[in-house]
């Protein structure tokens, strides 16, 4: 498959065939990722592939139950704001808990940017601290290069994935998760998005993109 024909395939799945993935082929996904450029080379990523239906489903509990949490103190300022964050956790966050064969956690680790250190040390405001740190942040700028990397590969398998960041709010509930059930936990890593991942069913529509003239400008 040539590579434009994959970046105008890419969509994001929430419905998937039956079948599973092979290691091998979650390896080769991971391998791609893993080559992806990084600030300074310090490809400050770490990629968990999860199949374990029991974990997956721990997951996706984990988040629900922490969206209706939130949700349960919406309920008291505005009842339909929470009822339509109750449906968008079940459609659009937590969909994958049934039908994909697998998901992949994204960790990564703080990543301090050219420029930092050195602004620091001349006693900067920080507010140009927080522009190079947030607004800037070239350190999810190469975990976002991974994840492209890793989503445009798994296509060339005869994958599709969904690339969630909507469940983040319940970071700390997955970290924990991933420590007590599965032992797993790397030092300075944190939870920054996931994807669910399986062999895509047909004919899903995706939203209209920019067109090129709102999204580039050419300067001679």
């Amino acid at each position: 498959m040539e590579l434009q024909t994959i970046i105008e395939k890419r969509q994001s799945i929430r419905r998937y065939q039956e079948g599973g993935i092979p290691d091998a082929d979650l390896q080769d996904i991971i391998k791609a990722a893993a080559t992806a450029p990084s600030g300074k080379n310090t490809q400050n990523w770490h990629f968990v592939a999860i199949k374990d239906r029991n974990l997956i489903q721990k997951i996706a509990d984990a988040i629900s139950e922490k969206n209706e949490s939130i949700c349960l103190e919406m309920d008291k300022v505005d009842k339909e704001k929470a009822d339509r964050f109750r449906k968008f956790c079940k459609n659009f966050t937590v969909f994958w808990r049934d039908t994909a064969p697998a998901i992949i956690i994204t960790m990564a680790t703080v990543y301090v940017p050219s420029g930092y250190n050195e602004y620091k040390l001349i006693g900067a405001e920080q507010e140009i601290l927080l522009d190079l740190m947030g607004y800037r942040n070239p350190g999810m700028q190469s975990v976002g290069a991974a994840c492209e990397n890793l989503t445009l590969k798994a296509i060339e398998l005869g994958y599709g994935t969904c690339w969630l960041t909507s469940a983040n709010y319940a970071a700390s509930q997955i970290e924990k998760l991933l420590k007590e059930y599965a032992g797993f936990e790397k030092e300075g890593y944190y939870f920054v998005n996931m994807f669910a991942i399986g062999i895509p069913q047909e004919n899903q529509k995706s939203p209209a993109k920019k067109s090129l003239e709102e999204v580039f400008t050419l300067i001679k």
